[in-house]
């Protein structure tokens, strides 16, 4: 009964559905999947602080093997804790240069929400091309890439201002 309970409530904190429409479509058109094993994705449903976000997302996902870190030209991003933020808010992106990584309240906008494949390409604002050197994580299959509750976390932060906690 309480693995049914916890199934729940990870399925009701995230907006996608598991039951197909009556055209059998997603209308979300999120690539992710929920994840029931990991923890770090468990956990993100009680996540939208920055300082999580760094160490349960950017840190295994982004800034290993030297991809976004000081040592990296990849995007000249630095998604190492306590450095992040400087680098997400407000900027913009060397990828294309009329959006911004992160724009406060405002997901659609945020083209790390695109990056990530969290808002599709048609549905961004305004309405983009897919990335030119593809999606994060760079080389991982949609379904191996965040899971739905990290991606949620991430909206959530945006959507909060994205505040520096």
């Amino acid at each position: 009964m309480i693995r049914v309970v916890a199934i729940a409530t990870l399925v009701a904190g995230c907006r996608i559905s598991l039951e197909p429409n009556d055209t059998g479509e997603d209308f979300t058109m999120r690539q992710c999947t929920v994840s029931t094993v990991s923890q770090p994705c468990v956990d993100a449903v009680n996540h939208s602080d920055l300082t999580w976000i760094e160490q349960k997302i950017f840190t295994p996902s982004c800034a290993f093997s030297g991809c976004h870190s000081s040592t990296s030209d990849a995007g000249r991003l630095d998604l190492r804790a306590g450095m992040s933020r400087a680098h997400l808010v407000g900027v913009s992106s060397v990828i294309d240069s009329t959006r911004k990584l992160v724009v406060p309240n405002d997901v659609d906008a945020s083209y790390l929400m695109l990056m990530v494949r969290d808002v599709p390409p048609a549905m961004a604002n305004p309405p983009a091309s897919p990335p030119s050197v593809g999606y994060m994580p760079q080389g991982v299959p949609p379904s191996l890439g965040l899971c739905c509750q990290k991606l949620d976390a991430l909206e959530r932060w945006i959507n909060s201002g994205a505040p520096n906690n």
